[in-house]
């Protein structure tokens, strides 16, 4: 029987220590790794770069080593000097020496001493010999009576990458800059200065606009022609009123001056043109504006009749006589997440109504928010969660099976405990009996 139990207890002593051994070798080894970002790329020339990373977490450690792959392939085969950072954040790094005309691959990487964990995979194309910044310059209104007042200035840019791009406007090309600003844009994109330019008196004027990006740069003109004829009188004047508006079709919202939506969404913008006063407006053109986080889908109709034409480029509507409208609707697309900054981004486009007497606008406004949550926005899988749950789900389910062997006979653990009960009681009245004894000597 003795030796009975013994096995008994040796058995359970060996379970025990296989469930202790489980339980703390079944974390996984990365439970307490970095979390890394690899951001976009930005500042690219033909033989350089800046890339950027983030360090969403240090893993518990109260710091971290991090650095950038990269190389012409998947496999990098280059890396940046490493750096220490004792804080979560953002980093960014200068790849220099770069090859032009070519795709580069490039990675964030972290490392706490618990092994290292990288980043999701990113590419850049470094600029070419033949790569080439353009940009077109138009007037609205380009004519009209003296004085004409409020003249926008639209820049159409193209090339082929996205970048930081600055601006300079000129109302007189006369070598002093009306309006200077700089905005991230897509490889091709525009923007309108609006109501910048005023001319008071008749003739022909110059206006010129200035943009650079990447290293280069380029330049455009254009004319303005004022007539002498004077401002059109009183029993002779015209009124264009514009409304524009837009709806998330995707998410089934109503029209609205501003909604918010979500990457990939799709949009359809809707802008009223009404002709009032006491004439007819004469030759009514409408042309949109249309930000670098939108993609233009055309659909365009007007009136409810389906029209090939782009709206980017401008349409011409005809005459408007008095108490006349016109719905002009088309579409656009919400740009994929990776296209935009971290937080709110607001993509204003803006609706242009003109002709040689006036020119007027009406805008409407996306908001898209980019969120970064750490822990759970992060690029790298690195399989904590799932192991995390497994390790302490196995625990559990052990315990469990602890609790039902005690409590079976599976073991002999029922006869173990009567015998140690018997054995136990026997020596209490052992001992009990010696001490009576003891008192009637």
């Amino acid at each position: 029987m003795n030796k009975q139990i013994t096995a008994n207890v040796l058995a359970v002593a060996a379970l025990v220590l296989s469930v202790f051994g489980l339980v703390f070798f079944s974390f996984p080894a990365s439970a307490d790794v970095v979390s890394m970002y690899t951001h976009p790329s930005a500042d690219i020339t033909s033989n350089s770069a800046v890339v950027s990373g983030e360090l969403s977490n240090l893993g518990g450690k109260t710091s971290a080593t991090i650095w950038f792959d990269y190389g012409l392939t998947s496999n990098y085969g280059s890396k940046t000097n490493s750096q220490v950072m004792t804080t979560i954040g953002t980093f960014q790094a200068t790849l220099s020496n770069l090859n032009s005309c070519s795709l580069y691959h490039y990675r964030a990487v972290g490392d706490n001493g618990s092994g290292a964990v990288y980043g999701v995979d990113r590419t850049f194309s470094t600029l070419c010999s033949n790569d080439e910044l353009r940009v077109s310059l138009e007037a609205i209104p380009y004519s009209g009576p003296a004085p004409l007042n409020n003249v926008d200035l639209k820049a159409d840019v193209s090339g082929r990458l996205a970048g930081d791009l600055r601006y300079w406007f000129d109302c007189n090309n006369d070598g002093s800059w009306d309006k200077q600003l700089t905005m991230y844009q897509g490889p091709s994109s525009s923007y309108t200065a609006d109501s910048l330019c005023n001319y008071s008196t008749a003739g022909t004027y110059t206006a010129k606009v200035r943009v650079e990006k990447l290293g280069l740069s380029a330049e455009g003109t254009t004319i303005i022609t004022v007539g002498g004829g004077g401002v059109i009188p009183s029993n002779n004047q015209y009124t264009l009123n514009v409304q524009k508006t837009v709806q998330d079709i995707t998410n089934g919202t109503v029209f609205g001056d501003s909604i918010a939506a979500n990457f990939g969404d799709e949009m359809i913008y809707k802008v009223v043109i009404t002709s009032s006063g006491s004439v007819t407006a004469p030759a009514v053109y409408i042309k949109d504006a249309m930000p670098s986080g939108l993609i233009y889908l055309g659909n365009l109709t007007i009136d409810g009749i389906s029209d090939g034409r782009s709206v980017l480029d401008g349409i011409l509507l005809g005459d408007m006589p008095v108490g006349t409208s016109r719905t002009i609707t088309y579409r656009a697309r919400v740009n994929t997440k990776e296209f935009f900054n971290y937080g709110t981004n607001s993509l204003i486009n803006s609706a242009l109504v003109y002709n040689n007497g006036v020119s007027i606008s009406d805008t409407a406004t996306v908001v898209v928010v980019k969120r970064a949550v750490a822990g759970a926005a992060t690029d790298v899988n690195t399989g904590i969660v799932s192991d995390l749950f497994g390790s302490l789900l196995l625990p559990l389910v052990l315990a469990a099976l602890l609790l039902f062997i005690f409590k079976s006979q599976l073991l002999g653990f029922d006869k173990w405990a009567t015998v140690r009960k018997e054995e136990t009681n026997g020596f209490r009245a052992q001992k009990k009996l010696n001490s009576l004894i003891k008192k009637r000597k």
